[in-house]
């Protein structure tokens, strides 16, 4: 009895230890304020600390690779929102090239109270994050996560937690509405040429390191994205159409930016792009 008593009291600090070290992660469930008003919805993130040389994966990962997911368990009336995705990069899975991210990523999901949340409680909100972890090797995991957060009253001013800025960055990221190229994508069986020519009004900067984030699998990620600049500063991608990707797929998708994930230093932003897709 000793013992199984001794064993429940482990499982049960374990539920509630925050951060957890799963493998080559440590994963926590954060959030952006200090409280949540009733009805009101707020910033909190699946934060994930990756070890030097491993990665996980973006909404749509390549041809290898799994996405990060969370199972939630909330208390009744909260919703969860579906996962915001930060700008992602390009990935090394052994020799395969994916998409995801490495250090640290804050990957961001709207909570929203119940009009009925009671002011001074204090509700439990729980997930099971679920991901694959790779470098030479993968490690598919997961970890159970909580998260408490306090019910305040309307109108009272809310407190920023020390992961405020960090979530805040992390938004910052996500790509904008393409209101500055004109885009084309042309397919010639199992490649898609994709061009982009910049507005006359917009004058936007083009990326150091231009680069194709396909998000639907359409194009393969681990094929050569030939690109050369045309006249005008437009640019063309010569892009491989991916076995694993949808059937007959009417629009190419994607974040137009650097390789790297990164800002660089022409001043250029993540934009989000859906070209019809035209066949010669």
């Amino acid at each position: 009895m000793r013992l199984i008593l001794g064993l429940l009291l482990i499982f049960a600090t374990n539920s509630i230890a925050k951060p957890v070290r799963e493998g080559a992660l440590i994963t926590e469930l954060v959030s952006s304020k200090q409280s949540i008003t009733p009805g009101e919805t707020i910033d909190i993130a699946l934060r994930i600390k990756h070890d030097k040389g491993w990665h996980t994966y973006w909404k749509s990962p390549g041809i290898v690779g799994v996405p990060t997911g969370l199972d939630w368990k909330l208390p009744e009336g909260f919703k969860a929102g579906k996962i915001l995705w930060p700008q992602p990069e390009a990935v090394k899975m052994g020799p395969y090239n994916a998409y995801g991210y490495h250090d640290e990523v804050f990957l961001i999901i709207p909570l929203t109270a119940p009009q009925n949340a009671e002011p001074g409680t204090k509700p439990l909100i729980q997930a099971r994050a679920s991901w694959m972890c790779c470098s030479t090797v993968c490690q598919p995991a997961f970890a159970d996560l909580n998260l408490s957060i306090q019910i305040s009253k309307k109108n009272q001013p809310h407190k920023n937690t020390k992961w405020s800025n960090l979530i805040n960055d992390s938004r910052s990221t996500f790509a904008q509405a393409n209101k500055s190229w004109k885009s084309t994508a042309v397919r010639k069986g199992k490649k898609i040429m994709l061009t982009l020519s910049p507005l006359e009004k917009e004058k936007p900067s083009l990326p150091k390191t231009p680069y194709f984030f396909c998000e639907d699998g359409l194009i393969h990620s681990d094929k050569k994205q030939s690109m050369k600049i045309l006249p005008g500063q437009s640019i063309e991608f010569r892009l491989h159409v991916s076995e694993f990707g949808p059937e007959n797929p009417t629009h190419l998708k994607g974040i137009f930016y650097n390789k790297n994930g990164l800002p660089d230093n022409l001043g250029a932003t993540p934009i989000y792009i859906n070209a019809p897709i035209k066949n010669s």
